[in-house]
Formats: C-alpha cells, structure tokens, sequence
C-alpha cells in the first residue's frame, strides 16, 4: 500500500535524527578542496557520480548544492589542456581517447585527492598543475 506523506511527518522525521544528519554534513566537508571567497568559503567534495558544493560562512554551513562532473570539468577546459604541448604521457593518451576518458581521469585524481586547494590555489599534485577555477566553479584553466 502507498501512504501519502503529509509534510509534518517529513519535519518530525527531520527532527528526529537532526543530530545525525548534521554530523554527515559535517564529515562531507572537504578541507582539502576549500576555496576562500570574499564573503564565505565553499567546499567541493567528490563522489562517484557528482559533485556537493557546501558553501560556509562564519564557520557556518549555509547551503548545500550537488553538482555534476560534467559542469565542473567542461569540455572547454578539456580543450585548453589539450593544447599543452608536453603534455604528460599518461594524459596524452587519455586526451586521445577522447573527452569523456579524459574527464574520467580527471574526475579519478579529484575523488583520490590528487587535486587539492593549498593557499586558495588548485594543485593537481601528480603533474604539478596550478589549476584555474572560474566564477561559476567549473575548471578553466591552466596557470603554468
């Protein structure tokens, strides 16, 4: 039988595991991948199949969002690293295969944490990439 959820059952049930939820959100920040803005800090976390931006301020979590690999790794971006000339040749040869591999490469080094915030600049740590990241938090670039 299917019952109708009344949305005051969904806040009580909300309330009753409040505690638990709040921890979960408080494991889900990513400190490895924390970008200062002027105003609030966003953490980006990587899962198999998207991404959570969770935007804190005053040390407060004030939202979260999910995001997609595909936003955050834009075929734009693939084509500007694409363009390296010594490009290194394991990602030579996923470029390559194509876009979509090449995505998933980068997706893997962001799960593994390969690609980390130090000093609000994005470090892709195996090839010793500065990483641009533009306003809509998509890669853009390469810095060097």
């Amino acid at each position: 039988m299917e019952y109708f959820i009344r949305s005051s059952a969904v806040e009580d049930f909300e309330k009753l595991f409040v505690d638990s939820i709040e921890n979960s959100i408080r494991k889900m920040v990513n400190n490895r991948f924390l970008l200062k803005e002027n105003h609030y800090e966003l953490s980006v976390s990587f899962y198999e199949n998207y991404i959570v931006l969770i935007k804190i301020k005053n040390d407060t979590v004030m939202e979260l969002t999910r995001g997609s690999y595909e936003h955050f790794i834009p075929d734009r971006f693939l084509s500007e690293l694409s363009k390296i000339e010594n490009l290194p040749p394991r990602l030579k040869r996923y470029k390559n295969l194509g876009y979509n591999r090449f995505r998933d490469e980068i997706k893997d080094s962001l799960k593994d944490g390969k690609i980390i915030v130090k000093n609000n600049k994005v470090i892709w740590l195996d090839y010793n990439f500065s990483l641009k990241v533009d306003q809509n938090i998509a890669l853009e670039g390469i810095l060097n």
